[in-house]
């Protein structure tokens, strides 16, 4: 790995790092500051859309000025200013306005961090992008440890003191490395429309993460309330997973580069009703927890080879393309957690999760799709 990878590598991982000590904390200190649980709710979804909002935006507008590294920068100086505010924060609007601010800087620092490195990364984009990646899982682990650590032992405004430092450690980091994109970059590129294939496979991305609420939300609920598994088991369903993250990142990226981006997102793709069936069915909280390392498949892979195909097609319009890929991951969870929530409620768990399973295999007539238009040489001029 070169120097500028290397630093981009520490970049990313302090960036995770910054936002895995506070994000799993944020319900509880809405909390203990007198919010209620509709309230609380509320705050999150209008921040999650307001943060998809702005990652697609900002991503578009990296591109036109062609400065991304240098805007990334500015975006991790002001999430470091803006952390410590939440000390101060209290009340409903408050905090309405205040988390929206930061999920909007945050998920578009998240979003430009792998445009900047596409930036960088010219060949080989599959392994390299994959391997670089890896920083953003050691972060986010080493981050939310830090955090419950934190909390526990001098209490809130430690924990975002120590966010708001990662944070500005990520900024000078990006800042040092700022310099001003390739010509044929700038300006223009991000107004090229994206093609059919790209298209449908952000269609293919967004179906498929209708199901991930079935993870993220209700998997620990299922271990606890329908297979009487203890809060740690719940817990030990999360902390499994970047010991498949990474390989994944690494392995499956090195293989799209042999073997095609499509057959990659195939298998990925094929992940999804499969972990989401043998977890409805199986009713043994240890063989529900080893079937969540499946998500090195349902995430890792998908993101990474996504990213890399987005960024091969995208041309200049890298930091649009892949805040797009955000964007439909994250409207996808959006729209499933209303919808897996009904079916949970009318028919029980084991039928959310055959639901999820049956919703997921509608991303692959999209992918073929995709793969069947991206497999067409382009008409030349």
């Amino acid at each position: 790995m070169s120097v500028r990878l290397a630093r981009l590598w520490v970049a990313m991982a302090l960036l995770f790092l910054a936002a895995g000590v506070a994000y799993p904390l944020f319900p509880l200190y809405m909390s203990s500051r007198g919010l209620d649980s509709v309230e609380i709710g509320a705050v999150a979804s209008t921040s999650a859309l307001a943060s998809t909002a702005a990652a697609v935006l900002l991503g578009f507008y990296s591109d036109s000025i062609g400065r991304r590294e240098a805007l990334q920068a500015a975006v991790c100086a002001a999430l470091a200013g803006l952390m410590p505010v939440y000390s101060l924060a209290e009340g409903f609007g408050w905090f309405l306005f205040l988390h929206s601010a930061f999920t909007s800087l945050g998920g578009t620092a998240m979003a430009l961090s792998g445009a900047v490195a596409m930036d960088y990364i010219t060949d080989r984009r599959g392994a390299r992008f994959g391997a670089l990646r890896t920083s953003g899982a050691v972060g986010w682990v080493a981050g939310t440890l830090a955090g419950g650590y934190l909390v526990e032992r001098a209490g809130y405004q430690m924990v975002f003191a120590a966010s708001s430092l990662a944070y500005a450690a990520a900024a000078l980091l990006y800042g040092l490395g700022a310099r001003r994109a390739r010509q044929t970059a700038a300006g223009h590129a991000a107004l090229t429309p994206l093609g059919w294939s790209a298209v449908l496979l952000l269609a293919a991305v967004f179906v498929a993460s209708v199901s991930n609420p079935a993870y993220y939300t209700f998997t620990p609920l299922y271990i606890v309330q329908e297979l009487g598994g203890s809060e740690l088991e719940a817990s030990l369903a999360f902390a499994v997973t970047p010991f498949a993250e990474i390989p994944a990142m690494i392995a499956l990226g090195a293989l799209s580069d042999r073997v095609g981006r499509f057959k990659v997102l195939a298998a990925c793709l094929l992940a999804f009703p499969l972990r989401y069936s043998l977890t409805g069915l199986l009713k043994d909280p240890a063989s529900v927890i080893a079937v969540q390392l499946l998500h090195g498949l349902t995430f890792a892979g998908l993101y990474v080879v996504g990213s890399a195909y987005l960024a091969d097609t995208a041309g200049g319009a890298t930091g649009f393309a892949l805040s797009l890929f955000t964007a439909a991951f994250n409207l996808g969870g959006v729209a499933g957690g209303y919808l897996l929530a009904l079916v949970q409620a009318r028919y029980g768990y084991t039928s959310m999760y055959l639901a999820a399973a049956a919703l997921s295999t509608l991303s692959l007539p999209l992918l073929l799709a995709s793969a069947m238009l991206g497999s067409r040489p382009r008409a030349t001029r």
